[in-house]
């Protein structure tokens, strides 16, 4: 008689993790929880083990051994964005790390916000501030993060609707292999002759950082160079683009809270930007896969099993936050596992909260009683853009005081 498998059955019908929008996902994921830490879900067309709560979902991401990182990314990101940080484990990890970690350090960032994070949000509101009403998504959450990237970078940038193009299609590929191949095509034409151009005469953009970068005479080859920005320019635009846009979403449907914000912008600013990634952190759900069989923390896995780290779930564990439904920005806690944790935890933390914080004190600052448009509110509520996976609002229709 064969052994029962964890994956013999699931534990909810009628919701794939991988490809369907469900707007109630909170809601699901807490009633999951509520009877065990983990759940048996269809994940694109195949059963995957769901972890539930903050415990399970921060000891995964720190189990590299048994959830490696280059199990999987291979297949689902490397056909468009190559050998990345993701592929990779071990020594040649430490090394590729180490030598793109310097630009991203919390005290190399600060010196980025006022020659550039701070004007770039400032010349973007300019552009609409005289109107009294504007959709953020539209003329300034997806424009910010990929043009701050471009920017630090040092690309000339004369087409943006090909940059925006480039920085979404590049992170969709198991949805849309062509305009994913097309894109990594089109970024690495673009970049590498400029990565050439950066090796003969450095500057003091990005690139330049990281052509020249040597430690113990260990550099980045071209291919690993084009591989991380492959990388970083999806990464940094599309994650900080959702992430910027749950935050307005949150604090726009919890008027309380804003007038809690404008209060004490200085003191208040950052603690709502860990609320709003707490609240709706962009990456909900990240796949990962079992390669060999395993009892771990208690639950049976086979071998190949496919992984779901419930980031949006862990982050509404009531164990780990308290009343964790409700938005408070005087929370004072931060949502860590937004940027994952373990060796591959995000390496460009600190420059998102950076952009984040900078746009968002910009916004009120320059846009006064900021609000919805007359009948905006009731249709504002974050929808997934991929699955329960990647969410953020689709429209941010609002209007302020001229």
């Amino acid at each position: 008689m064969a052994t029962p498998s964890v994956l013999d059955s699931v534990d909810i019908e009628g919701v794939d993790f991988a490809f369907e929008d469900h707007p109630t996902v909170h809601a699901v994921l807490a009633d999951l929880r509520a009877t065990k830490p983990y759940a048996v879900v269809p994940f694109a067309g195949v059963r995957a083990v769901l972890l539930l709560t903050n415990d399970l979902v921060a000891a995964a991401f720190k189990d590299e051994a048994t959830f490696p990182a280059s199990a999987i990314y291979p297949m689902t990101t490397g056909p468009v964005l190559g050998k990345t940080l993701q592929c990779m484990a071990g020594d040649e990890h430490r090394r590729n790390r180490a030598l793109i970690s310097p630009p991203f350090r919390r005290r190399q960032v600060a010196e980025y916000i006022s020659p550039l994070l701070t004007p770039l949000a400032h010349e973007l509101i300019d552009r609409f501030a005289d109107r009294g009403s504007v959709d953020l998504v539209a003329e300034f959450t997806t424009r910010y993060p990929v043009l701050l990237i471009s920017r630090l970078l040092g690309l000339p940038i004369e087409d943006e609707s090909a940059v925006h193009r480039w920085a979404h299609d590049l992170f969709h590929f198991p949805l849309d292999r062509t305009a994913a191949r097309r894109a990594s095509e089109e970024f690495t034409g673009f970049v590498r002759p400029i990565i050439a151009e950066r090796r003969r005469g450095p500057g003091d953009d990005l690139i330049s950082t990281l052509v020249t970068e040597d430690i113990e005479g260990e550099s980045l080859d071209d291919e690993e160079v084009l591989s991380f920005l492959r990388l970083l320019f999806p990464a940094g635009a599309d994650t900080t683009m959702l992430a910027l846009g749950n935050t307005l979403s949150a604090l726009l449907t919890h008027p309380d809270q804003m007038e809690i914000l404008r209060s004490d912008l200085d003191a208040h600013a950052i603690w709502a930007i860990w609320e709003g990634l707490r609240w709706e952190p962009p990456v909900g759900l990240l796949p990962r896969v079992c390669p060999e069989a395993t009892v771990w923390n208690g639950i049976d896995i086979p071998a190949a099993t496919p992984m779901i780290f419930s980031i949006n779930a862990a982050l509404r564990d009531p164990a780990a936050f308290p009343d964790p439904d409700r938005f408070d920005i005087t929370r004072g806690k931060q949502a860590q596992l937004a940027f994952g944790q373990g060796p591959h935890s995000c390496a460009g933390n600190w420059l998102a909260l950076a952009e984040l914080e900078t746009a968002l004190v910009a916004l009120l600052e320059r846009l006064p009683g900021l609000r919805f448009r007359d009948g905006a509110a009731s249709r504002a509520r974050v929808t997934s853009q991929v699955g329960v996976a990647l969410r953020g609002p689709n429209e941010l229709a609002v209007e302020w005081d001229l």
